[in-house]
């Protein structure tokens, strides 16, 4: 799992071993049967074999293939070391026996795959007591964020966390790890799942005690690598897959082995980025933009590439801010109280505190204002408003920057992100004035996160979209949430009220087109469906969730000449083939 969620599909699998278990053991069971009943059978598919064997034979298919070690790119120099600190709480030190010699053993063999494969290994830096108790306690923000407050991570280049082990089955990898994306800090509980093993010795009884028992080591240790990795993976920027053999997908299989290229080639990067210069928080963010930008359709959800490009450029704003004032402090003609709020704001801004950044940050605006400063100044206070998502704010620092290289590429972002929100440049008239944007941008996005990864439990997402719609009552953007909660409800009547309710206040929410476009589409009402994707592509035309949806349409309906004029468009228009 990942805090931001952009768990996505996550949320449509089934647990892997409650429902693999049963019904392979059923089957099993029903074999044993018909073997007592039937004599053996030359004509018998495969021939006769002993039960035992039989026994075996399926046991093989449970036990995991072992991890591929093929490398990511050649490699260069010496391997280098990922500096680890491992943190473990009052439940898990005192259910684990021998925890740090575990953990030791465990990262041994996390690094037997990692050394061939990425030319890295974990060097664990030290293991020490978390010195609180988390039983009840679900994974989720809370024990992100209280790890991150326990060690921020400014010695270290990952922190781990130990809580509570689990108890009963571990039906997917988010039962057990949980990672801010893109981040230093993730937690995992640990992993003896004492259900599993009973059932094994319930079920498994003519192979040997010896067999049964290295079965359920063998899943165990293969589990153990595959949730760190996974985890590990969402904090350099990875999502979830689709293909049962890459450790991106989020339910366990005993045969993930390996990550997909595409996803090597990410932490490839941000590995390099971040071992080459450890005292920065995300240097990795502007060459990853690119990277990003053109992740592929089986990555994640729609959203999650969404919510990931969006971090990641405003990560990536916020550093060119920063390095802009470092290498040309003349450029940035402020005094000095106004650089030193400036620079907090940035530094708050990339510890995830938007709304502290803003609260620096907005001062600096007026004096500027007051002071005429130039436009190089007024383009770095527009980027780092924009990050912030003060997007009125934003938008008129960049008019101001005049010629200023980039000055464009904000204006045009900032009105992308409008759409994207539902938020019109008239806001105040519903709520939602200059100066409570940032408040309602973080809110929105923690609302899509939430949702993004509820899968079939409602519950916090609809938590939090009472809180914003409570902030904003009259906001579009709230409207556009509920239709999503709604849809995903299964209420697609009740949905279609809520997105025509925010088109009625602003007609550019692209993302009310979107969900009324799916809603079309499971009513079979594809040329309606047809409209609102179009009409979503004509006010974004940068946002590839569209373009993507309204190809599929094409693709399904065996339209040809429509999918070919479409992707004609995209490539005239964006300079780049249309998305799949």
């Amino acid at each position: 799992m990942y805090s931001r969620r952009v768990s996505g599909r996550a949320g449509r699998r089934a647990g892997w071993l409650t429902a693999a278990i049963l019904c392979v053991l059923s089957i099993l069971a029903a074999a044993r049967a018909r073997a007592d009943k039937k004599s053996p059978s030359y004509f018998d598919i495969g021939g006769w074999k002993p039960p035992v064997t039989r026994e075996r034979d399926f046991v093989k298919g449970l036990a995991p293939g072992g991890m591929s070690v093929d490398p990511a790119e050649a490699p260069q120099g010496a391997s280098r070391a990922i500096r680890l600190r491992v943190y473990a709480d009052r439940d898990y030190r005192g259910t684990v026996l021998r925890w740090q010699s575990k953990t030791r053993a465990q990262i041994q063999r996390i690094n037997a795959v990692l050394g061939p494969v990425f030319n890295v290994y974990f060097e664990i830096e030290s293991l020490r007591d978390w010195d609180r108790t988390h039983v009840g306690v679900p994974l989720g923000d809370g024990l992100i964020e209280e790890l991150m407050g326990l060690d921020p991570g400014k010695e270290a280049d990952l922190v781990v966390g130990l809580v509570t082990p689990l108890r009963g089955v571990a039906t997917s990898v988010h039962s057990v790890g949980i990672a801010r994306l893109l981040s230093r800090h993730f937690v995992l509980r640990g992993m003896d799942d004492e259900q599993e093993f009973f059932a094994f010795e319930r079920e498994f009884q003519l192979i040997s005690p010896e067999e049964r028992r290295r079965l359920y080591d063998d899943r165990k240790a293969h589990k153990e690598i595959v949730v760190f990795l996974h985890e590990w993976g969402h904090t350099l920027g990875l999502l979830h897959e689709e293909e049962r053999r890459f450790v991106m997908n989020p339910t366990y299989d005993p045969k993930q082995r390996e990550f997909s290229d595409y996803d090597k080639n990410i932490v490839a990067l941000v590995l390099e980025r971040r071992l080459a210069a450890r005292n920065q928080p995300y240097p990795e963010s502007a060459d990853l933009l690119p990277l990003v930008e053109a992740m592929p359709a089986d990555q994640g959800s729609d959203r999650d590439r969404a919510a990931l490009v969006d971090l990641v450029r405003r990560r990536a704003n916020a550093g060119a801010a920063t390095a802009a004032a470092r290498d040309a402090p003349d450029a940035v003609d402020l005094d000095g109280k106004d650089v030193d709020a400036f620079n907090r704001a940035v530094a708050a801004l990339k510890a995830g505190r938007g709304d502290e950044a803003w609260t620096l940050l907005a001062p600096v605006v007026e004096h500027a204002a007051a002071r005429k400063v130039a436009g190089k100044t007024w383009l770095r206070i527009a980027e780092l408003a924009e990050a912030t998502g003060a997007l009125t704010r934003a938008d008129e620092a960049a008019g101001r920057a005049g010629a200023a290289a980039g000055a464009q590429k904000i204006v045009a972002d900032v009105e992308s992100t409008r759409h994207r929100i539902a938020l019109p440049l008239d806001g105040a008239k519903f709520g939602v004035p200059p100066d409570r944007e940032p408040a309602y941008v973080a809110g929105f996005w923690e609302t899509v996160k939430r949702l993004d990864g509820a899968g079939r439990e409602l519950g916090p997402a609809r938590a939090r979209l009472a809180e914003l719609g409570a902030a904003f009552p009259q906001a579009p953007g709230v409207e556009v949430l509920t239709c999503d909660l709604e849809l995903k409800a299964g209420h697609a009547a009740a949905a279609s009220k809520h997105c025509e309710a925010a088109l009625e206040k602003f007609k550019g929410a692209t993302r009310a087109h979107y969900l009324l476009a799916v809603i079309a589409l499971r009513a079979r009402r594809e040329p309606v469906a047809e409209l609102h994707l179009r009409q979503a592509i004509l006010l974004d035309p940068a946002d590839p969730t569209c373009w993507r949806a309204l190809g599929q349409l094409y693709r399904t309906t065996g339209s040809s000449r429509r999918l070919a004029e479409l992707a004609n468009q995209h490539q005239a228009l964006l300079s780049s083939p249309l998305p799949e």
